[in-house]
Formats: structure tokens, C-alpha cells, sequence
């Protein structure tokens, strides 16, 4: 019988991380994740906020700019094309409020330019910015509502955004902090 010799293997220490060591480790890693969560989710909010003032400016510089237009040529298409301006003087001229005629073609104008930067807060309106009226409360976050109010030399268009709940309040004599109201006379 052959005799098998063995090698003496030297012993290597191998080097590794206690379990103390990796615990250390953890617990820092967990204690900056909860700082970033909630310094991005304040981050996230601002920028939401701007998004929403940042509707509501550009929709009233563009519905000032339409007005204007039907004041320098009475025979423009505004809106989009959704609306003319020689429809806006007839019914005007007979009395009539063109008042939520105007306000519909602004928002069929306005459909899929703007979005709501707070989501779909009311399903039914999904998440584009500017619709037809409010209701006054906190469904309105976020959204631009178009509500118009018959003068007799034409439509007065209130342009009111709420960035910050609560969006309670009364549309016309705004009082709440929380929303933007400006207005576009079409006359």
C-alpha cells in the first residue's frame, strides 16, 4: 500500500465583518433613507405647488391674449378654433349671454395643454387642468376652473386655481390663501 502524504496546509485567517459591524451599518443606512423620504416629499410638494400657479398664469395670459384679439378684429377664430369672435359680438349685440358658450370653448381649447399636477382629484375630470366651474372644496386641488358670469357688455371669465388644500371658499370674492383667482373680460 502507497503511503499518501498530505500537505500541511497553512491556516488563513480570513477577514469578515462582525455582526455588531453590519447592524452599525444598517441602521445608518435606515436613518438617512428617512431623511431623504421626507426632504424629497417636501421637494415633491413645492414643485406641485409651482406647477399649479404656473396653470393658472399661463391659462390667464393666453385667455387675455384671445380677448384682445377679438378686440383688435372682430372676425378672428379664438380658442383654439372653438370659438369666433363675430358670434361673440352678435349674441352680445341681441342681448344675449355668450357667458358659458365662451367658457366651454375655452376648456375644449384648453383640453390635454395643462395637466393637473395633483392627479385626478375628482375621476370623473381625470387629470386635465382646466374644466367648467367648482365646487368649492378640496376636490378642486389643482385643477383651473373657468367660470363665467354674463355682463352686458360680455362675459366676465373667472380663472381660479387651488394649490393647497383647503380649496374651500367662494369662487368670485376669493378670500381663501390657498387659491389664485384672476379674470379675463371678453368684451
Amino acid at each position: 500500500m502507497a503511503l499518501i502524504k498530505y500537505k500541511k496546509m497553512k491556516h488563513i485567517k480570513q477577514k469578515a465583518f462582525t455582526l455588531i459591524e453590519l447592524l452599525v451599518v444598517v441602521a445608518i443606512i435606515g436613518i438617512l433613507a428617512a431623511v431623504g423620504v421626507t426632504t424629497f416629499g417636501g421637494f415633491q410638494d413645492k414643485a406641485k405647488i409651482s406647477a399649479a400657479k404656473a396653470n393658472q398664469k399661463s391659462i390667464t395670459k393666453y385667455l387675455a391674449a384671445e380677448a384682445m384679439r377679438c378686440q383688435l378684429d372682430s372676425t378672428e377664430t379664438i380658442l383654439y378654433g372653438n370659438y369666433s369672435c363675430t358670434t361673440l359680438y352678435s349674441v352680445i349685440a341681441s342681448g344675449g349671454n355668450p357667458g358659458g358658450a365662451v367658457s366651454n370653448a375655452i376648456v375644449n381649447g384648453l383640453k390635454g395643454k395643462f395637466k393637473n399636477p395633483f392627479g385626478a382629484n375628482h375621476p370623473p375630470l381625470g387629470d386635465v387642468a382646466a374644466t367648467t366651474s367648482g365646487w368649492g372644496n378640496d376636490r378642486d386641488l389643482g385643477y383651473t376652473r373657468i367660470d363665467p358670469r354674463g355682463l352686458s357688455d360680455g362675459p366676465l371669465i373667472n380663472i381660479s386655481t387651488c394649490f393647497k388644500l383647503p380649496c374651500n371658499g367662494d369662487v368670485w370674492n376669493n378670500t381663501n390663501p390657498n387659491k389664485i383667482t384672476s379674470q379675463i373680460h371678453f368684451n
